[in-house]
C-alpha cells in the first residue's frame, strides 16, 4: 500500500504548497517584504509538510484531530437534543432504538447528543490546561537554565517536590479541595461565570458545576507544568552556550529578549511535539478524574462520567462503556499519531528518512489487490459493528485475525516453510478455528463479517504471493 500512498501524497503536496503560499501572502499583506525576507523559511515549511504527507499515520492522526476539533466547536450546535432533559426516553436503550444511533444513557438521554456536548467539555479542558500549564513550565524552565545558580536550584527543587507526589493522586487532591473556593469567586464575578458557561457550552442554570470543572483544570495544570520546566531547562542549557546567544549579549540585548526572542524560538519544535502528545494524555486524565466522580457533575455531559455511569451495567449494556470509551481512544490515538510524526518531521535527520523511506515505482496489479484486501479486513469489522450491532464481537474478532497474521508472517520468515505456504495455510486454519471457539459469544449476524475479513485475509496472502513471483522473475 506504500506505493499507492506516495501517489496520493503527491496530490496532498499540491494542496499544502498552496496553503503555505496563501499564508505567506497573508503575512506579506500586513508586512510588505515578508516573503522576500523569509523565502528560506517558506521553502523549509513546504518541505516539512511534504514529509508529513508521506506518513499515512500522521495524516490519519491529523484527520482524527480535525474531526475532534469540529465536534468540540460545533458539537452543541449540531446535537439533536439538549443535555439537560433527563429521563426523556427509557434508560439504557440499545443503539438504533427509535432512531437513536448510539442508544440512550443512564439518564434516558440520547447518547449521541450527550457525546457531542461532552466533546466541547473535553476540548475546552484540554486547551485550557495547555494554555495555563505550558507557558508556566516554559518560563520557569528558561529562567532556571539562563540564570543558573541559586535561581536554578530553587526552581528545580520545587519541581522535584511536585514530582515526589504521584500525578493522579495530586490531581485528585487538588480537584477535591478547590471547587468551593472557585465557585465562591465566580459568584462574585458574574462576567467570568457567563464567560465560562458560554465557553463550555452549558446553561447558566448549571453554572454551579463550573467550580468542580475549573478545579479539575487547575489540578491538571499543577500536575503538568513541572514536566515542561524540566524539559525546557535541559534543552535551554545547551542552547544558551551557543554562539548566537553570546552575540546577542555582546550587542547589549536584555535577558528577556535573549530568552524569549532568541532561545525560545529554537525550542519551538520540541514544545510543539510535547504539547501535541500531551493533549491526548490531558483529555484521558480529565476523563479519569470524571470517572472517579470529580469534575463535571450531572446533568453536564462529560465523556469520563458516561463511562463511569455505564460500568454498573457492563457487559449487558455494553454501549454505555464501549461507545464513549472508543471516543476517548480515538482522540488519544489521534494526538499520539500526530505527535509522533511531527517529532520526526521537525527533526531534519528523521525527516529525510520519511521523505525517501518509500521508493517510487509503477503501481503493479498486486498493489491494487493488497488495497482490496485491506478494505475487506476493515469492512468486516465495520459490518459487525453496524449490521448486527455487535461491538464486543468486533473486539473479539480482532484476536483470531492477529493470531493468523502472526502465524503467517512468522512461519513465512523461514525459507522452507514459505516455499510450501505453511504459514498461510496455518494462518487461515487458525483464524477459522479460533472463530469457532468464540462463536457462542457472537451475534448470528457476525458470521457475514467473519466471511468478509476472511476474504480480506486470503486476498492479502494472494497479494504476497504475486509480489514474491514478480520479485523472483526480476
Amino acid at each position: 500500500m506504500g506505493i499507492l500512498w506516495i501517489k496520493f501524497s503527491k496530490k496532498l503536496d499540491f494542496v499544502t504548497d498552496k496553503l503555505v503560499d496563501v499564508y505567506a501572502k497573508f503575512r506579506d499583506f500586513f508586512a510588505p517584504g515578508w516573503i522576500d525576507k523569509n523565502r528560506s523559511r517558506i521553502d523549509e515549511l513546504k518541505l516539512m509538510l511534504r514529509a508529513f504527507n508521506r506518513s499515512p499515520l500522521g495524516v490519519f492522526g491529523f484527520i482524527l484531530i480535525v474531526f475532534f476539533f469540529f465536534l468540540g466547536i460545533f458539537g452543541p450546535m449540531i446535537a439533536p437534543e439538549p443535555y439537560w432533559e433527563l429521563f426523556r426516553y427509557p434508560r439504557n436503550m440499545p443503539p438504533g432504538w427509535m432512531g437513536h444511533v448510539f442508544g440512550t444513557d443512564h439518564y434516558g438521554r440520547d447518547l449521541l447528543s450527550i457525546m457531542l456536548w461532552g466533546a466541547r467539555v473535553s476540548l475546552v479542558i484540554g486547551l485550557l490546561v495547555v494554555a495555563l500549564g505550558v507557558p508556566l513550565g516554559i518560563i520557569l524552565g528558561l529562567i532556571a537554565a539562563y540564570y543558573g545558580g541559586a535561581v536554578d536550584e530553587i526552581i528545580m527543587r520545587i519541581v522535584d517536590i511536585f514530582y515526589a507526589f504521584p500525578a493522579l493522586m495530586l490531581a485528585i487532591a487538588m480537584a477535591a479541595v478547590l471547587p468551593t473556593t472557585i465557585s465562591s469567586f465566580l459568584y462574585k464575578v458574574p462576567i467570568l461565570e457567563a464567560f465560562f458557561t458560554t465557553l463550555f457550552g452549558i446553561r447558566l442554570y448549571d453554572s454551579g458545576n463550573l467550580g468542580p470543572m475549573l478545579a479539575v483544570i487547575l489540578a491538571m495544570v499543577i500536575v503538568w507544568w513541572p514536566g515542561y520546566t524540566r524539559m525546557i531547562r535541559a534543552v535551554a542549557l545547551s542552547e544558551k552556550e551557543k554562539v548566537y546567544v553570546e552575540d546577542a549579549k555582546a550587542l547589549g540585548l536584555s535577558d528577556f529578549q535573549i530568552m524569549f526572542k532568541h532561545i525560545l524560538p529554537n525550542l519551538s519544535s520540541i514544545i510543539l511535539v510535547m504539547v501535541t502528545i500531551d493533549l491526548g494524555s490531558i483529555i484521558i486524565l480529565e476523563a479519569a478524574l470524571s470517572f472517579l466522580g470529580l469534575g463535571a457533575q450531572p446533568p453536564i455531559a462529560e465523556i469520563g462520567r458516561l463511562v463511569s455511569d455505564g460500568r454498573q451495567y457492563w457487559p449487558d449494556k455494553w454501549w454505555l462503556v464501549i461507545i464513549p470509551g472508543t471516543f476517548l481512544f480515538i482522540v488519544g490515538l489521534g494526538w499520539n499519531l500526530l505527535g509522533d510524526v511531527l517529532r520526526d518531521v521537525l527533526d531534519p535527520r528523521t525527516r529525510r528518512s520519511i521523505e525517501f523511506g518509500l521508493k517510487e515505482r509503477p503501481v503493479y496489479f498486486y498493489d491494487i489487490i493488497g488495497l482490496i484486501g485491506d478494505l475487506l479486513l476493515i469492512g468486516g469489522f465495520i459490518y459487525i459493528v453496524l449490521v448486527p450491532v455487535d461491538v464486543p464481537g468486533a473486539f473479539l474478532m480482532s484476536g483470531p485475525l492477529i493470531i493468523a497474521f502472526i502465524l503467517w508472517k512468522g512461519l513465512d520468515s523461514i525459507g522452507i516453510l514459505r516455499k510450501f505456504r505453511i504459514g498461510k495455510i496455518l494462518g487461515v486454519i487458525t483464524y477459522y478455528g479460533t472463530y469457532l471457539l468464540i462463536t457462542p459469544y457472537l451475534l448470528p449476524g457476525a458470521f457475514n463479517g467473519f466471511l468478509i475479513t476472511l476474504a480480506g485475509l486470503i486476498i492479502k496472502m494472494i497479494r504476497d504471493e504475486l509480489e514474491t513471483m514478480r520479485s523472483g522473475a526480476e
